[in-house]
C-alpha cells in the first residue's frame, strides 16, 4: 500500500537511491542517440502501429522468438493482469516474499489467492521444483514466480521450470524482469514451456524505466488472447520507436552490454555482500542486481539514519512474509556502493 510506494521511485536531487533496481552500467551511447532521435515531434504527433508489427519483429529477432509469441506491454507489470484474463485462471498462487500487487489483483478480480512461501535457510531463500508440483496440478491456478525473485534475489533454472511446465495442468507466469541482469540466466531467450507465460522488461536493463516498455512471451494462442485484451496503443510511440530501433539496429552492441552488465553486477554484488557480512549485517544469496539484507534491529531506524545522509534504501517489510528487520539495496557504481557501505559501518558502530 502507501508504505510501499513511499519508499519507491523518484528522490530529490543530490541523494543516492538504492531503492530502485536498475542496471548500474549506463546504457551504450548508441542507445541514447537512438532515444534522442525517437523523441521527435513526428513521433509524438502520430499514433504507434496498433498491431506493433515492427516492434514484435524487433523483439522476436533479438530474443529468438516468433513474432506471434510476442505481446508488447507498458512495462512488464501490465502483463500480470493480461495473463490472468487470457488464461481464465480462477486462483492465483504467488510465490512469496514478492510483490503485494498479486494479492490485490486477485481480490479485485474475485479470484482465490494463495501464497506459496519460500524456505529461508542459511542466508538463502529457496524453492524447489517439487514445491511447485502440488499447485501445478490445479487446472484453475495461475502460479506467479518472479525469477530472479524480487526482493530475495533467489533464482531457479528456467530449464527446470520449462521441464516442470510440461507436466503441469496449471498456468505458470514467470516474471523475468531482472533476467538480463542475472549472470545465472542462460543467454537472453525466454524458455517457453507449455502453459507458460514469460514477462520481460526492456527498461530495467536499459536503465530507462520512465519509458515503460516490456513484453510477454507465450505460445501463439495465449499470446493472441493477451494481444486482444491489452489496451490499444498501450506502448507509446517514443518507447516503441526506441525499442524497435535499439533491438533492431544495435542488437549486437546490446548483447555485449548485457554480458558486461551481468559480469559487473556479479563481481560488485559479491564485494558488497562480503563487506556487509564483515560489518555484522546478514545479506541473502542473490543472483540479481540487488541484495536483501537482514539486521537484528528494525530497518526503519537505519533507513531514517541513511535518509539523513541522502541515501535511500527499500525497507522490505511491505513484502509478504518479511518483517521490519529486512531491507533491500540495489547494486550501483563502486563509488556509490562505497558511500553506502561507509554509512552503514558508521551507523552499526554507533548502534
Amino acid at each position: 500500500g502507501e508504505g510501499a510506494l513511499r519508499y519507491h521511485g523518484g528522490r530529490g536531487p543530490g541523494g543516492i537511491d538504492f531503492s530502485v533496481n536498475l542496471n548500474p552500467l549506463p546504457p551504450p551511447a548508441e542507445a541514447l542517440e537512438l532515444l534522442k532521435e525517437c523523441m521527435s515531434e513526428e513521433a509524438a504527433r502520430t499514433y504507434p502501429d496498433y498491431e506493433y508489427r515492427d516492434l514484435k519483429g524487433a523483439v522476436g529477432s533479438f530474443y529468438g522468438l516468433a513474432e506471434e509469441e510476442v505481446v508488447p506491454l507498458n512495462g512488464s507489470s501490465e502483463g500480470v493482469l493480461l495473463a490472468l484474463l487470457a488464461t481464465g485462471a480462477r486462483k492465483v498462487v504467488a510465490v512469496q516474499p514478492s510483490y503485494g500487487e498479486h494479492r490485490d489483483l486477485a481480490e479485485a478480480l474475485g479470484l482465490r489467492y494463495e501464497p506459496l512461501f519460500m524456505r529461508m535457510q542459511d542466508s538463502r531463500f529457496t524453492l524447489d521444483v517439487d514445491d511447485l508440483r502440488r499447485p501445478c496440478a490445479d487446472p484453475d491456478a495461475l502460479i506467479i514466480l518472479a525469477n530472479p525473485n524480487n526482493p530475495t534475489g533467489s533464482f531457479m533454472d528456467p530449464r527446470a521450470l520449462g521441464a516442470l511446465s510440461s507436466e503441469c495442468r496449471s498456468w505458470l507466469l514467470l516474471d523475468e524482469a531482472y533476467a538480463e541482469l542475472s549472470e545465472a540466466y542462460p543467454g537472453v531467450r525466454p524458455y517457453l514451456g507449455e502453459r507458460t507465460i514469460v514477462l520481460r522488461s526492456l527498461t530495467k536493463w536499459l536503465s530507462v524505466p520512465g519509458l515503460r516498455i516490456g513484453f510477454a512471451a507465450a505460445e501463439k494462442e495465449v499470446a493472441r488472447r493477451m494481444d486482444v485484451l491489452r489496451a490499444p496503443w498501450n506502448v507509446n510511440s517514443i518507447a516503441e520507436c526506441f525499442a524497435r530501433a535499439a533491438l533492431g539496429d544495435i542488437g549486437g552492441e546490446l548483447l555485449s552490454y548485457i554480458t558486461a552488465s551481468r559480469r559487473y553486477i556479479s563481481m560488485e554484488r559479491s564485494r558488497v555482500s562480503g563487506r556487509m557480512s564483515s560489518i555484522g549485517l546478514e545479506p541473502f544469496e542473490s543472483r540479481a542486481n540487488f541484495l536483501l539484507i537482514r539486521h537484528r534491529r528494525p530497518a526503519d531506524e537505519l533507513a531514517a539514519y541513511l535518509r539523513s545522509k541522502g541515501i535511500s534504501i527499500r525497507e522490505a517489510w511491505t513484502f509478504e512474509g518479511l518483517d521490519r528487520t529486512f531491507f533491500r539495496v540495489a547494486i550501483k557504481s563502486r563509488e556509490e556502493d562505497d558511500i553506502l557501505l561507509e554509512a552503514l559501518e558508521v551507523y552499526l558502530d554507533g548502534a
